[in-house]
Formats: C-alpha cells, sequence, structure tokens
C-alpha cells in the first residue's frame, strides 16, 4: 500500500518556558524607565556646570609668622670659652722611710694641713740613738788623738834642736881627738870609741830629722780620721732625725699608710702630702683661640678667668700654655694659677672654668637662641628672612648675667635687624612680622 503523508502538529510549550516569557514581557518596560531617568539626570547635571556663573577670583596670600627681632650692636667685646679643667699641683709628694725602724706614733692624719716642718709620723730612735753615741765616742777618740800628735809633733821639733846641738859636739869632739891622735897623745882606740859615738849621735839626729818632717803628713792623717769621725756623727744624727717623717712644705696629707708598732724598711711609702698653695687647674683649650692666648700671654698680659667650684667661686689667670699636644686630645692644655685669698680646692676635683680672651673689635653680641646650627644667623630686611654665615668668637654675659653669644660677619652691619626667635621652617625669604617697638627695645 502507499505510504501515507505525514502532518506535523505544533508543539505545547513547556510550563517553565512560560513563566520565563511572563517575567521578560513584565521587566523590558522597567528597565527602559530607569535608563531614561538617568539619562535625564546625567543631561540636567552637565548642564549646570556648564553653564554656572564663574566666582569671582582673589590673590592668593601667604600670612606673616610673628616672630622677636632686635638691632644688631657692634662693638668691641671679650670673648669668653666655657671650659672644664682639674685641679693638679706640681707639689705632690710621697714621704718613705729612710731607715728601718718601727713605727711609735702617728702625729698627723689623712686629711689634715700641716706646716713645713711638722712631723707626720715619728719612728722609734733606739737603734738610731745608739749609733749616734757610738759615732760621737769615736770622733772624741779621733779628736784626742788628733790634740796628741800636736803635741808629740811639738816635743820631737824641742828633740831635734838638742840633738842638733849633740851632734855639734860630737863633731867638735871628734875634730880634737884626731888632732891627739896626729900629735900620738891618745891611743887609737880612744879615737875609734869617740867616732863611734859621734856616728850614733848623726844616726839620732837624722831619725829625729825625719821624724820632725813626717810630722806633717802623721798630722794629716790624723785630721782626716777626725773629719771621717766627724762625718760619722753626723750621718748617725742623719739617721736619728729621719726617725722623725716631716712635711717637706705646708700642705694638705692625703694618706697615712703606716701603723704604730709596724716595721718599715727603707724605701716603704708612709705618707703622701701636696702643696695646696700651689694648686693649678689643667683645662684644655680649642686649637681655634690658642694663638690669641699665646699672644696676650707674649705680652704679658694674663687673661683672667672665673672659677666655679660649685660651693664657691674663685678668680684666677691663665699662667701659661703647654707646648704639646697630649695624645687623643684635639686642643692644648693650659694651667690655671688661683689668686691669692682664694679657698684651696681638693686636689683632683673637675671644675667648671669661665676664660676670657683677649677683646676683638666689630663683633656683636647676639642671644643664644638667634644662632640656628653653629653658624647661621638670619636677618630681616624688608619682614623677609635673609639668612648668613657668621663666625663664633665664643660668648660673653651680660650684666644680668644672661649668656650672649660673640659672632662676627662681613653682611653683619651695625643696626641691622636679627631674627632672634627659634623657627622650626627658618629659610631665607620667609616672610614675617616683627613688634618693632619691641625690637628696638632690645
Amino acid at each position: 500500500m502507499p505510504e501515507q503523508p505525514q502532518t506535523s502538529t505544533p508543539s505545547t510549550p513547556s510550563p517553565a518556558r512560560t513563566r520565563i516569557a511572563a517575567r521578560l514581557r513584565r521587566t523590558k518596560p522597567r528597565t527602559w524607565a530607569l535608563l531614561g531617568i538617568g539619562l535625564a539626570t546625567l543631561l540636567a547635571s552637565t548642564g549646570l556646570i556648564a553653564f554656572a556663573p564663574e566666582p569671582a577670583r582673589r590673590p592668593a596670600t601667604v600670612a606673616a609668622v610673628p616672630v622677636a627681632s632686635e638691632l644688631a650692636t657692634l662693638g668691641t667685646y671679650s670673648p669668653e670659652l666655657h671650659l672644664y679643667g682639674r685641679v693638679e699641683t706640681p707639689h705632690a709628694a710621697s714621704l718613705t722611710a729612710l731607715v728601718s725602724a718601727t713605727v711609735a706614733s702617728l702625729q698627723a692624719r689623712a686629711g689634715e694641713r700641716v706646716a713645713a716642718g711638722d712631723v707626720l709620723v715619728q719612728l722609734d730612735e733606739t737603734d738610731a740613738g745608739l749609733l749616734l753615741r757610738r759615732r760621737e765616742a769615736e770622733l772624741a777618740q779621733a779628736q784626742a788623738d788628733l790634740e796628741e800628735m800636736r803635741l808629740a809633733g811639738e816635743e820631737d821639733r824641742e828633740v831635734l834642736i838638742h840633738q842638733q846641738q849633740l851632734h855639734a859636739l860630737a863633731l867638735d869632739k871628734v875634730a880634737r881627738h884626731r888632732q891627739l891622735r896626729t900629735q900620738g897623745t891618745i891611743a887609737k882606740e880612744t879615737l875609734n870609741a869617740v867616732l863611734q859615738e859621734s856616728h850614733a849621735q848623726a844616726i839620732a839626729l837624722s831619725r829625729q830629722r825625719n821624724l820632725v818632717e813626717g810630722f806633717e803628713h802623721r798630722l794629716a792623717r790624723a785630721e782626716a780620721q777626725r773629719t771621717r769621725a766627724a762625718a760619722a756623727v753626723a750621718e748617725a744624727e742623719v739617721g736619728l732625725a729621719r726617725c722623725l717623717i716631716r712635711a717637706p712644705f705646708a700642705g694638705r696629707v692625703t694618706g697615712i699608710s703606716v701603723a704604730p708598732g709596724e716595721l718599715v724598711s727603707p724605701g716603704r711609702v708612709v705618707a703622701e702630702i701636696y702643696d695646696d698653695s700651689a694648686l693649678e687647674i689643667r683645662v684644655q683649650i680649642p686649637n681655634a683661640h690658642v694663638p690669641a692666648l699665646q699672644q696676650a700671654l707674649a705680652a704679658g698680659r694674663a687673661p683672667a678667668v672665673d672659677v666655679d667650684f660649685g660651693t664657691q667661686r674663685a678668680q684666677g689667670e691663665l699662667a701659661r700654655l703647654v707646648g704639646a699636644v697630649a695624645k687623643g686630645q684635639s686642643g692644648v692644655d693650659g694651667l690655671v694659677h688661683l689668686l691669692a685669698g682664694s679657698e684651696p680646692p681638693d686636689l683632683g676635683r673637675a671644675v667648671a672654668l669661665r676664660l676670657r680672651l683677649p677683646p676683638v673689635a666689630n663683633v656683636a653680641a647676639v642671644p643664644v637662641q638667634a644662632v640656628y646650627g653653629q653658624r647661621r644667623l638670619f636677618l630681616i630686611e624688608d619682614d623677609l628672612l635673609a639668612g648668613i654665615d657668621v663666625e663664633r668668637l665664643g660668648e660673653t654675659s651680660t650684666e644680668d648675667g644672661q649668656p650672649r653669644l660673640l659672632v662676627r660677619a662681613d653682611e653683619l652691619d651695625d643696626g641691622a635687624r636679627i631674627l632672634v626667635s627659634q623657627l622650626s621652617n627658618a629659610v631665607t625669604g620667609l616672610r614675617v612680622s616683627t613688634d618693632e617697638a619691641a625690637g628696638s627695645a632690645g
């Protein structure tokens, strides 16, 4: 049988597709409405900005910073250096025992002031005293021997005179007996006996003459013995005196290192003392100020120094400069002498000093806060700051004790207005406002 043609029938949509299509038909008009509203708002804002009236423009102004100022006054000032030093003395002694003895007593204590010659430590004098008595006995014996020698010398000279007379008589006797022998009146034995006697007398005379001539040598030996004995006595006296350890100069005792009953030997340190009237203060002076101080000292103008001991103040002067730079230092040491009337400070104490340098002309004394950093100063010209570099020469003090810095610069003229306030943003060109009345008063 022939096949029959099939006819297609439309399929029925599913329920899910039906719901999505309905939702799309409802959302599309709402979206177009929102887009239109946004576009209209954008156009309106653009129009308002484009056609808004332009406000009137005002020139920008920089607010002036209020500051304090004063007028610079150039003059001649003596710069002051604030330094620190230490008290020392060239006269400090460690006293040692020079004899071997026990300590009998202590006559001074550490910290006491003593006069020159005062006994500090007394050693036992028994051994030294016995030695002195023995030496004195030896001297007395030597003196007696010398006197005996002188008396013997006088006797020898008198005997020599008699010996010479006897020898002359013996010679006359020999001459007579020779003549008698020639005449044959005496025997030869008689002449020989006279000759023997004459020869014996000649020998005695020669011995006596030698004895007299050697007297000076024997006397010199006796005197030397006496001198040696006298030196031994003096040595014993020195040894006895050394049992008393005395202060070599007036000063303060810094230490006693022995105790009563202790045996000390030569070379043992028993006491220490320093001369508190010869105290000096050693201070290190920067190299930049050394030439000026050298010139002042060479001219005989010792710079004045104010010394602060904390509880008191004293006046002094720079006596001399040490001609060498110590290892590890950048300056030269100077030695300051205290003037008479000052209470002596403790040895080794650190003190503050104010050294007055020779006067310098054409410098300005400005407040400490006017200098920025180490050498920056600001001038005020037409209410604008102008920075300049200055040379710092030191410090000085006003009548009321306020510190001031001494500076010098070619750009700094007498009467120039300077900034005395401390500003964190101080630069050249900064606009400032000043109190003219206050500034003129300053």
